[in-house]
């Protein structure tokens, strides 16, 4: 059956996922300047949550308050901050011509992304994403059952473009759920290496890997077709 339809991931498929950490501490730095440290330049502020960051993705706000002000009573305070801000991010180089080369072949596009409703639908602002895909779908909005690989998110966008599932196919970079949706959503799936991606180095959920790898979504026409 011939493919109608091309739905991607959103971080470290479309936009990295890093740009849009830094972008994040950056805004959390001037945050943190403004709020509890008024005697600390953003900068620093800045220099020293990507230490910390390099050193462990994890509760890096709840470590810095307690290097600082030794408590974290206002990590979620400023996690809050981190997730609400409006992102300075930007589509991979190789966006656009795909979906150039897809919108020449009448092959509709979509997003579908996981994560925070409120992060998320700040970045498809950011991107203005409205204007160049035909349909987004953030699983968050659907409800946190709705995650990948639920295939919740994909019979919405079946129902919504007229498709069926072996008309469909999923581009993403994370081994972890975006290529066990071949099992649950009965979609193909295609992974993208990105050379910073977040979650390139992660194992493979139940050993379900993706029907087709590219290095470019410059390579993806020619392969589906």
């Amino acid at each position: 059956m011939s493919t109608k339809a091309v739905i991607f991931d959103l971080d470290d498929t479309l936009v990295s996922e890093i740009s849009y950490c830094l972008s994040g501490y950056r805004k959390t730095a001037h945050y943190i300047a403004e709020r509890l440290l008024p005697d600390r330049d953003p900068g620093d502020i800045f220099d020293e949550l990507l230490r910390l960051f390099d050193e462990d993705h994890k509760n890096v706000f709840n470590r810095f308050l307690i290097n600082n002000i030794r408590s974290d009573d206002r990590a979620m305070e400023l996690v809050d901050t981190y997730r609400k801000h409006f992102p300075n991010i930007s589509y991979y180089d190789d966006v656009r011509p795909c979906l150039m080369e897809l919108g020449k072949r009448d092959i509709k596009t979509g997003i579908l992304s996981d994560g925070y409703a409120v992060t998320q639908r700040q970045k498809i602002r950011a991107l203005n994403a409205e204007k160049d895909f035909d349909i987004i779908v953030l699983t968050d909005e659907l409800g946190r059952d709705a995650w990948k690989p639920s295939p919740a998110g994909f019979a919405l966008i079946e129902e919504r473009l007229g498709i069926k599932e072996a008309e469909i196919v999923y581009v993403g970079d994370n081994p972890e759920k975006d290529f066990y949706l071949s099992v649950t959503a009965g979609i193909k799936t295609v992974r993208i290496t990105r050379e910073n991606g977040v979650y390139k180095d992660r194992d493979y959920l139940n050993g379900v890997k993706e029907d087709l790898k590219i290095d470019s979504l410059t390579e993806l026409t020619d392969l589906i077709l």
